[in-house]
């Protein structure tokens, strides 16, 4: 089953408290509202954004939950003080936890691919951890050679390997912190996240189950990914916008009765990050566009008004300066410009409905 009887349990009883002591601005994310007319019908869109958290992205949470539970009995907090923590990370969890252990005086190892954002690498040197590229094998893909060189780090030096990709602490996080933030007192037709690694989608299948609630959970991907459904077919482009899609399924991508998917492809998120660039619109980072661009392509098929809440993940700061030399420049001008006009006409009737 999705949830067992014991985790509806200890859901139900930690679903109306507070993720206790912890001494950064993390949680209590805006909501910033919208509206947008698709086949005749006003639908309210929402974002939750999670780039004004204290590290800037929604990892801020599960950096946070995973190391403070880790680190509550003697051996492992002595073990983390003496020798350091190790985990893997395509970029926002790694910032978080090195911002996190740089603030706790921790050593901190973070194991990465070679797509990470210049932004994140920089930030997480500058906090003092030390960044490890790790090198996929014949096969192998890139989440896996992460997780694969960071245990092995970890039995080498003695580190505390808090394997945040397989931890149960990353959705239990979501589940217990983020998603009742969310939903809790609000009303929402869909819950849009990115399917990612799993871990917040997971999170929120597990609270959904577990309040009964009525809101359907909607998971968006790029095409080559195959974190929760495989791709359609064996030919599917590469995942070029980190921490958006996965080359694996994920480890938590367990669903007794599996969520809805949108696919959103990495050209399709560009053309309306530039798009939407100067319009007013929230900073927010690429796959937290793809997310919103999946809202729309499912509200295509609603016979009534709806209304969705998008969980953003993090902030455009993070993509912003390499978005011309990286992003852009690995993509066939005529298609972006071919896509940006279909999601121009998509999104023209977008307003803000906050204050």
């Amino acid at each position: 089953m999705l949830c067992t009887v014991a985790l509806q349990q200890r859901l139900k009883h930690a679903l109306s408290n507070a993720i206790p002591d912890c001494p950064f601005p993390i949680g209590g994310t805006p909501l910033s509202r919208w509206s947008l007319t698709v086949n005749g019908l006003a639908h309210d869109i929402c974002l939750k954004e999670e780039r004004h958290n204290a590290f800037g992205s929604i990892k801020d949470r599960v950096a946070w939950y995973i190391l403070s539970r880790s680190i509550q009995d003697d051996s492992a907090r002595r073990a983390a003080r003496e020798a350091g923590v190790v985990d893997a990370s395509s970029g926002n969890y790694g910032y978080a936890l090195a911002s996190i252990g740089q603030a706790q005086g921790l050593k901190v190892t973070i194991v990465t691919s070679a797509s990470i954002s210049r932004f994140n690498a920089e930030g997480i040197r500058k906090a003092g951890a030390e960044l490890v590229v790790a090198e996929a094998l014949p096969g192998e893909s890139s989440n896996h050679a992460r997780m694969r060189v960071a245990a092995e780090i970890a039995q080498r030096d003695g580190l505390l390997f808090l394997d945040q990709y397989r931890n149960p602490m990353n959705p239990e996080c979501h589940a217990r912190w983020t998603a009742p933030e969310v939903l809790d007192g609000e009303r929402f037709d869909a819950v849009l996240v990115a399917a990612s690694s799993g871990g917040t989608a997971r999170g929120f299948a597990d609270y959904l189950d577990a309040s009964r609630s009525e809101t359907r959970l909607v998971l968006v991907e790029p095409e080559g990914s195959r974190a929760f459904v495989r791709p359609e077919t064996d030919t599917t482009p590469p995942l070029t916008i980190p921490g958006y899609g996965s080359g694996r399924q994920s480890t938590f991508a367990e669903p007794a009765h599996l969520p809805g998917v949108v696919r959103i492809s990495d050209v399709q998120v560009l053309a309306a990050t530039v798009h939407l660039k100067d319009r007013g619109f929230p900073p927010i980072g690429l796959s937290s566009m793809g997310v919103v661009l999946g809202a729309v392509e499912w509200l295509q098929r609603a016979s009534r008004p709806m209304r969705v809440v998008c969980i953003c993940a993090d902030g455009a700061e993070r993509y912003e300066g390499e978005m011309n030399s990286r992003y852009l420049a690995g993509h066939d001008a005529d298609q972006l410009a071919r896509a940006g006009s279909e999601i121009a006409a998509r999104l023209e009737s977008l307003t803000s409905l906050s204050t």
